[in-house]
């Protein structure tokens, strides 16, 4: 899959986001959560901005499908995450368990990231050393 329908999964899924907390809300008898109505945030500005950003990146800096697919499962988490807490509180309940979209979220996120770092390390030592060796 291309970075571009990456980027477009991802608008999708904010939009979807979007049109969920909006219709949510419409029947929630004016009772908002601001979770609920900027969860389309969380895709929109962790997903599609970066991958925007990237697609003027060379190949080689671009993180792979590993990381891209950790990366993707971290924002739907934080997503859900968002959706759950604003069902909770419109609902006036809350529960222990909606923490646990937002450490798994993160620990993706954390864990994609440091593979990103970690091959880009080891990439350009790679690079150092035939270059020392030409």
């Amino acid at each position: 899959m291309t970075i571009q329908q990456e980027r477009n999964r991802y608008l999708l899924a904010a939009a979807a986001a979007l049109i969920f907390g909006l219709i949510y809300e419409l029947f929630s008898h004016q009772v908002y959560s601001a979770a609920m109505l900027l969860a389309f945030l969380v895709p929109a500005l962790g997903g599609a901005l970066p991958l925007t950003l990237l697609r003027r990146a060379p190949r080689h800096a671009r993180p792979g499908v590993l990381i891209r697919c950790l990366w993707a499962s971290g924002i739907a988490s934080l997503t859900v995450g968002c959706l759950f807490r604003g069902i909770l509180e419109i609902y006036g309940s809350t529960n222990r368990l909606e923490a646990l979209y937002w450490w798994s979220g993160a620990l993706l996120c954390l864990a994609a990231l440091g593979i990103w770092i970690i091959a880009k390390r080891q990439r350009s030592s790679a690079q150092k050393e035939t270059s020392h060796i030409g």
